[in-house]
């Protein structure tokens, strides 16, 4: 894990970082799931295999936990479902934070940039819930779901700024992402 920006807001450090997210040490990872929390791909693949081994079983686990928490099987913009870490455990990270973003399909507007200000305000308000210190995302529907990189990166930092003035438990918030070139987008944004 890579730290190639910080800047302080509010009352925490917000960092842009290049690696693999399931090894960022963080005490919460955020997965960017799909609606039912079916994790058959990217991001949500990867986190399931981390932490179960088995990504069809922490689906079920995953499932569960969505009935359990949100009394339904599916999740809105701005609801999360909070898992174990399981495996993670050794890296540090107590809890996966379950989000779903907007699928834009290469589209942008303002309906989608609400509710993936949604999907990015949620898991950092369950953070300040559970006292966690430090809380890392992905690029939340800049993969599969096809939202223009430079406009998550953008929604991404406001959510943080807005919420960095109430944070009193989260300290520390990373965008984690995987590749080079998606790398320097983030950072040109970054500024």
């Amino acid at each position: 894990m890579k730290v190639v920006k910080e800047v302080r807001t509010g009352n925490l450090t917000l960092k842009l970082a290049q690696g693999d997210i399931t090894k960022s040490g963080a005490e919460a990872i955020v997965n960017a799931a799909n609606k039912h929390l079916e994790h058959g791909g990217g991001v949500a693949y990867a986190i399931a295999k981390a932490c179960a081994g088995d990504a069809a079983e922490y689906t079920r686990i995953s499932k569960e936990a969505m009935r359990e928490q949100i009394g339904r099987d599916y999740i809105d913009h701005g609801e999360v479902v909070v898992t174990p870490a399981m495996r993670l455990e050794e890296h540090g990270t107590k809890y996966v934070i379950h989000t779903v973003g907007p699928i834009c399909g290469g589209k942008w507007d303002e309906s989608l940039k609400e509710k993936l200000y949604k999907a990015f305000t949620g898991p950092l308000e369950k953070a300040e819930e559970l006292g966690i210190s430090s809380i890392a995302f992905p690029a939340v529907s800049a993969g599969i779901y096809g939202c223009p990189l430079e406009e998550v990166v953008k929604t991404f930092i406001e959510a943080v700024r807005d919420f960095s003035n109430k944070a009193s438990r989260v300290k520390e918030v990373l965008l984690v992402i995987y590749d080079e070139e998606s790398l320097r987008k983030a950072e040109a944004v970054f500024g």
